[in-house]
């Protein structure tokens, strides 16, 4: 798949919109804040150690499931600033097909993990 093909499949794609919608929408500084591949890594870094320190605690609270789901929206907004932006001058994202595209299979991944403690939440409860 080129580069094109994918910003056509997922630039609007709503399963890359999912949370960050819910908590961020209207929110532009989170966005603008990404410029670079250091960037998506330190929004990557901080949504698995918030799963995993999520993974290991017991009981959870409501603010735990928002605090996770604050990071996952973070995450998804800087893997669509790289969707979007990745030929663009002013950013420094330096990703090819391969890597985009397991960024973009990591969203997803992340996202059913979100799910299991959200549900792991609702059971407890």
């Amino acid at each position: 798949m080129s580069m094109n093909e994918i910003r056509e499949k997922y630039q609007y794609d709503r399963k890359l919109k999912r949370f960050s919608n819910e908590h961020f929408f209207g929110d532009h500084g989170i966005y603008s804040n990404v410029n670079s591949n250091k960037d998506v890594e330190r929004h990557e870094n901080y949504l698995k150690s918030t799963i995993g320190i999520y993974q290991k605690t017991y009981p959870l609270v409501k603010d735990d499931i928002l605090d996770l789901e604050k990071a996952m929206g973070k995450f998804e907004i800087a893997v669509r600033k790289v969707i979007a932006c990745f030929d663009n001058y002013n950013s420094d994202f330096n990703y090819n097909e391969e890597q985009l595209m397991s960024l973009i299979e990591s969203v997803f991944n992340y996202h059913e993990q979100v799910d299991n403690l959200r549900t792991r939440k609702a059971m407890q409860d």
